[in-house]
């Protein structure tokens, strides 16, 4: 998988990151200290900078007879090559480089003197994607399988209205396979307890989305229940549970995971922890963990079963 590098990252006049180059393995592990530069890579690998782009330099692109392709016929099978896939990075760079900081801004609204000098995707190896795609032009339904490496194969749907539309919907899928080797969004669980919409709109990025996800997650529970008080969520580790069951298709990150020490001390917990992310990461969905101290984590860090797909920073 390629890496997202970042150079001289400062929020408040804090120097965050000097320099980093962030690998997205299935289950990663990242110092509490570095909780702006999770919520920066929650960011970069759920695609948000995409707002940020102008339509007006998509033709450039050799892409593009791809795209066309998959438009003009019932069935189509092609394949992206390294030096297509080279191309899309560079194209996707190009808005990161643009638009640094009005990411930031979107990002952090509270923070104040930040910046960043590097922003960007790293191509460090050489991939494929084979792409597959049925179009009902009676329904503008087009769907696509994309096989990465002749490895790992992910189906989606995409409604068709303009032909920047499918490149923004393909684009944006080999982006995010080569970054997290998954197709999937991404759930942000913060270290925040106060749900108040009010206030949410006031926090970075990261909190406000989790905030409203909570209140999604309430709603589903109240409607099961015939609109009684939910009381499900009585601790952040049942809270960390309801956000696997209710978004179980999404790569899920958790800030401050050493908040959990007490309940995952009890022997049962720690065990259907372990369980939960296994699970997960056999799903190809990635769990993305900060901490405040190593040593809590050291079952899940040494349990072999991880092996091969674990990354400390």
């Amino acid at each position: 998988m390629e890496k997202i590098y970042i150079k001289n990252f400062i929020i408040d006049n804090n120097v965050i990151e000097e320099e980093k180059e962030i690998s997205l393995y299935p289950l990663i592990f990242i110092s509490n200290k570095y909780n702006y530069l999770a919520n920066l890579i929650w960011y970069i690998s759920d695609l948000h900078f995409f707002e940020f782009y102008k339509v007006n330099d998509y033709e450039i692109m050799s892409i593009s007879k791809t795209i066309s392709g998959i438009i003009e016929h019932y069935q189509y099978s092609t394949v992206i090559d390294n030096n297509m896939i080279i191309e899309c990075i560079d194209f996707v760079n190009d808005i990161l480089e643009k638009n640094k900081d009005n990411i930031l801004n979107k990002l952090f609204p509270e923070n104040k003197n930040k910046s960043i000098e590097k922003l960007l995707i790293s191509c460090t190896s050489d991939n494929n994607i084979n792409i597959n795609s049925t179009f009902n032009d009676e329904s503008n339904i087009i769907d696509i399988v994309f096989i990465y490496n002749n490895s790992f194969s992910f189906s989606s749907r995409a409604f068709f209205s303009r032909k920047i539309d499918i490149f923004i919907f393909v684009i944006e899928h080999i982006i995010k396979i080569l970054l997290t080797g998954n197709i999937y969004r991404n759930a942000y669980i913060a270290d925040y307890n106060d749900f108040n919409f009010d206030y949410a709109v006031k926090k970075n990025m990261a909190v406000r989305d989790f905030i409203y996800k909570v209140h999604e997650m309430n709603l589903k529970e109240n409607n099961k229940n015939n609109n009684k008080e939910n009381s499900n969520i009585k601790n952040r580790y049942e809270l960390i549970k309801m956000f696997f069951k209710h978004y179980n298709s999404f790569n899920i990150f958790i800030e401050n995971f050493s908040l959990l020490e007490e309940e995952i001390k009890k022997e049962e917990n720690n065990n259907d922890l372990i369980d939960l992310f296994l699970e997960t990461i056999n799903r190809k969905r990635n769990i993305f963990i900060t901490y405040d101290d190593i040593n809590y984590l050291n079952n899940l860090i040494s349990d072999k079963r991880f092996e091969n797909n674990i990354k400390v920073y």
